[in-house]
């Protein structure tokens, strides 16, 4: 029997009572759980995830969806955990199990998009617990997790990636019933071959986006639909399919293109369409695409034809950068957003808009400028928001100090008025004292003059004079 005995201690000392800690060795024991582990606790029992909800108040900053069939999964960043990629698989048998596996990776934001959307395989730990003999639904146990992940931690401020793999029919299906609802930061699609237009063709129409298109290689000009070329920003990441009259076609606002077949003529082209169409039918404000062999031996051929202009502080900043994206930044030297054109050359409209042809290794960047002047913009912006600032922090102060006055005067006429009130009550308590002490006295004088004689009444009530204006009852 001590054999058992002594199993069963050192069997009751791995585990810990959770529900039972209190509530400062919670807090310090969930400050070294990670996002993933506190998932796991709440799927153990409904305790534990009220407990996980009240202790690990945690705000998703974003979160990847791939619409994968067996690789569709979620991926999730949180505020306190820069970057720290959580990726969560979910499938659910036919038998009705359902199978979890998840992990947390130390990845920045672009190399998990690389890693979901890039991928052709997944984790093998998943591949070895998934059958595919047997049906399974691998969306609906994706959008489950989504919605536990929903519940356990807030999503007001986050932003979705999307990406969809428009060779498989099942996922396309899944996307446009789940997803249409949704704004979508950034889309992409994704497959290993062409697939058909028409399928393209309803999942960009069922996508609610309001940021960035990419399209990955392998898509091909199946692509290139009404609203993908009217986008706000579109990548095509290598796109050596692409032609002069698709080039032509873009109306987007920001276009990225990769690795790609154009030459140096079909350029020349795209930059004389801008200096030539009427600003109500272009929408562009920067492209940046990489040359070509042949375009990048003729870089002189892609501007023939133009009058070019040196830089001229006058004219233009000396710095390309997007104002809008750095009113709320710190640092004014992002690698990603900021461009030195001070060698570059520009072109004008005759409308007056002004753009830079700037040459940057095997990159052409040709930037529109719409807005000139950006130091001077933003640091106008940066005066007036200083400004609104202060005034708020004054209007703050001038209501406080209201305030602090009003309560001020407050108990002054409070005091007041208790004063006011504890001399009346005196004076009241007083004069009821007084009119007792004239009742008590007339009815003792009544009483002693009908005891007397009538001569002495009448002396007696002559020689009363201090009471002399009050009536006798």
């Amino acid at each position: 029997m001590e054999p058992s005995i002594s199993n069963g201690l050192n069997s009751s000392e791995k585990f810990i009572n959770l529900l039972g800690l209190p509530p400062k060795t919670l807090k310090l024991l969930y400050g070294y759980l990670n996002p993933v582990d506190c998932y796991n606790l709440a799927q153990c029992s409904k305790s534990l995830e009220t407990q996980v909800k009240k202790q690990k108040t945690l705000k998703i900053n974003s979160i990847h969806f791939r619409f994968d069939n067996e690789k569709s999964c979620v991926g999730v960043y949180f505020d306190k955990y820069k970057y720290t990629g959580c990726v969560f698989y979910s499938w659910r048998k036919s038998d009705g199990n359902r199978k979890i596996w998840n992990k947390s990776y130390y990845l920045k934001p672009h190399k998990l998009q690389n890693y979901l959307y890039c991928k052709l395989t997944h984790p093998k730990e998943v591949a070895s617990q998934q059958n595919s003999q047997l049906p399974v639904d691998y969306f609906e146990g994706m959008m489950e997790t989504y919605s536990e992940l929903c519940s356990l931690f807030s999503t007001r401020e986050s932003c979705y990636y999307v990406g969809v793999n428009v060779n498989d029919k099942k996922s396309c299906i899944a996307f446009s019933k789940h997803m249409t609802q949704k704004q979508i930061y950034n889309f992409r699609l994704i497959g290993h071959k062409q697939p058909k237009h028409h399928r393209v063709r309803n999942v960009l129409q069922s996508a609610n986006i309001c940021g960035t298109v990419r399209v990955s290689h392998p898509i091909g000009p199946a692509c290139m639909q009404d609203k993908l070329i009217n986008s706000y920003y579109i990548v095509l990441d290598d796109p050596e399919w692409l032609t002069r009259e698709q080039l032509l076609s873009l109306n987007c606002v920001t276009a990225d293109i990769g690795h790609n077949n154009l030459t140096a003529d079909d350029l020349n082209a795209f930059i004389m369409q801008w200096m030539f169409v009427d600003c109500d039918q272009t929408r562009l404000e920067r492209l940046e695409i990489t040359l070509s062999p042949e375009a990048f031996q003729n870089k002189k051929s892609i501007t023939n034809g133009l009058l070019l202009y040196d830089w001229d502080p006058i004219r233009r900043e000396g710095e390309f950068f997007d104002v809008s994206y750095y009113l709320n930044k710190t640092s004014l030297r992002d690698p990603n957003h900021f461009l030195d054109c001070k060698f570059s050359k520009d072109v004008l409209r005759e409308d007056g808009r002004l753009a830079t042809i700037l040459f940057f290794g095997k990159k052409l960047y040709f930037l529109v400028w719409k807005n000139r002047f950006p130091y001077r913009t933003l640091k106008e912006a940066r005066r007036k928001r200083n400004e609104a600032n202060f005034e708020l922090c004054l209007t703050r102060a001038l209501n406080a100090a209201l305030k602090v006055i009003d309560a001020k005067a407050q108990e002054e006429w409070n005091r007041k008025t208790e004063w006011l009130e504890a001399v009346v009550k005196s004076r009241k308590a007083a004069a009821e004292e007084e009119q007792t002490a004239k009742r008590k006295y007339f009815e003792a004088l009544k009483e002693f003059l009908d005891t007397s004689e009538p001569k002495p009444k009448r002396r007696l009530l002559r020689t009363i004079t201090i009471f002399k204006d009050d009536s006798i009852p």
